[in-house]
């Protein structure tokens, strides 16, 4: 076999190649087509420029530039942009993996699976990713008076299918070729403003990308070598979303998911008010928060199985149940959240500590000019999340329900957005009859 790097245009972009969610271009899809070849779909790769602007004008906006106090989420880079990830397959159309609130859960993720010398490394060259703020809005998000700067990213694609390590057979009578769709973010929950005030004149600030392609290994069948079976499998952990808002002290959360063999589940929080405005960071995994800014401290956790506590029999009872301090983490909730993501005997790296985990963390200090110069290690980072089963075993969850209790101070009028992901074992099943998934 030998191996060629391919360039895939996106099926869908303006003649002029500029994509942008504000001028009416909110999905990007990309297809790749059947062929005699075999797809590594850890090869996948979403190559691209993007710029931004302080407003709409026509027929040229203005670019961002210093003063302007925009800015984006630092930890997710490129990411931030893309708010839903479906991969199908072309002879069905079936949807093989689908992740809405992609970059919530990129958020966490990244802060749990690379460490700060990856993030000003590696993946601040190729997704933009940095954990420092200032960095990021000046060498990101402006861009001089002529806007004539360019930023350009490589970013992979961190989901089930892409990091299952099997490869796909792209053969028409095989698994065939397939399309992965990025569902685009709104700017409104992209970009916002650091003193928490919307300038005059600056109200429609947005993102365009540009020079968009898939780039992506495929190796060549050829006669000299032996094809393989026209029929096969892939197995992968798929993640599953879910939204949902809690307001009281005692919140219950149950949705019966049907999923055969969960492997874990985890919760991110973030103030409804904050979602899809450019008064704040509408993609941080925040802390709970009163009206005002106050912390709803979590008091007491429960995950359940069929209403019964599982697969802990006991509460998780956190540290504001006996101590008044907030400066510090619970290593219980730590613990879970971690395991829930990257399993600790799979942990190498992590870019967790005390000065995003704690409870009293917040986004802003003070509305000034400097308030986010002072926020470190790329923002807040905070979830609840539990592990199923031992090392990939799993729990069968489909017919009895999931759930969590959460006993807090959330004693105000102030409705916190709550986003589930569930990681659960998929089976790709192919022949020459289609494809099939089996969850």
């Amino acid at each position: 076999m030998t191996s060629r790097y391919i360039e895939i245009r996106p099926d869908n972009v303006p003649a002029d190649g500029v994509v942008s969610f504000k001028n009416g271009f909110p999905v990007l899809s990309f297809t790749v087509s059947a062929q005699q070849g075999l797809l590594d779909p850890s090869s996948i790769r979403i190559v691209g420029n993007v710029n931004f602007y302080s407003d709409n004008n026509t027929p040229v906006p203005t670019p961002v530039q210093a003063g302007d106090k925009i800015t984006a989420n630092s930890r997710l880079g490129i990411y931030g942009l893309f708010d839903q990830l479906t991969i199908r397959a072309n002879r069905s159309k079936m949807i093989c993996e689908q992740i809405r609130h992609y970059s919530k859960w990129m958020n966490t993720y990244t802060a749990l699976s690379s460490s700060m010398g990856d993030q000003l490394g590696h993946l601040s060259e190729t997704t933009l990713v940095m954990p420092n703020m200032d960095v990021f809005r000046k060498s990101v998000i402006e861009n001089n008076a002529a806007g004539t700067q360019t930023t350009s990213f490589s970013a992979h694609l961190p989901c089930g299918f892409c990091q299952s390590g099997q490869i796909m057979d792209l053969r028409p009578d095989a698994f065939g070729g397939i399309t992965v769709e990025i569902m685009l973010m709104p700017d409104a929950n992209v970009l916002f403003f650091e003193d928490g005030t919307v300038a005059d004149g600056k109200g429609e600030c947005h993102y365009r990308l540009s020079d968009l392609k898939l780039c992506c290994e495929i190796n060549d069948i050829t006669p000299d070598v032996p094809a393989p079976s026209p029929q096969g499998s892939m197995e992968f952990n798929t993640i599953t979303s879910l939204y949902t808002s809690i307001n009281s002290t005692n919140a219950q959360i149950q949705y019966s998911l049907a999923l055969r063999n969960l492997q874990s589940a985890f919760a991110t929080f973030m103030p409804v008010s904050n979602i899809n405005t450019l008064t704040a960071d509408g993609q941080a995994t925040s802390y709970p928060s009163n009206t005002g800014g106050g912390l709803a401290a979590i008091k007491r956790v429960q995950f359940l199985k069929g209403g019964s506590k599982y697969p802990a029999e006991f509460d998780y009872d956190n540290v504001f149940l006996t101590e008044s301090r907030t400066g510090v983490p619970d290593p219980q909730i730590v613990k879970g959240l971690y395991d829930a993501i990257v399993p600790d005997y799979h942990q190498v790296r992590t870019s967790i500590g005390l000065n995003n985990f704690q409870r009293d963390y917040t986004m802003v200090t003070s509305q000034d000019d400097d308030a986010y110069n002072n926020v470190a290690d790329g923002g807040p980072v905070f979830g609840l999340g539990v592990q199923y089963g031992i090392g990939d075993a799993g729990d069968d969850f489909s017919s009895e329900q999931f759930g969590i209790s959460i006993e807090s101070k959330l004693d105000t009028d102030n409705p916190i957005g709550v986003y589930l992901f569930f990681k659960a074992k998929a089976t790709l099943v192919y022949s020459q009859n289609g494809v099939q998934l089996i969850q």
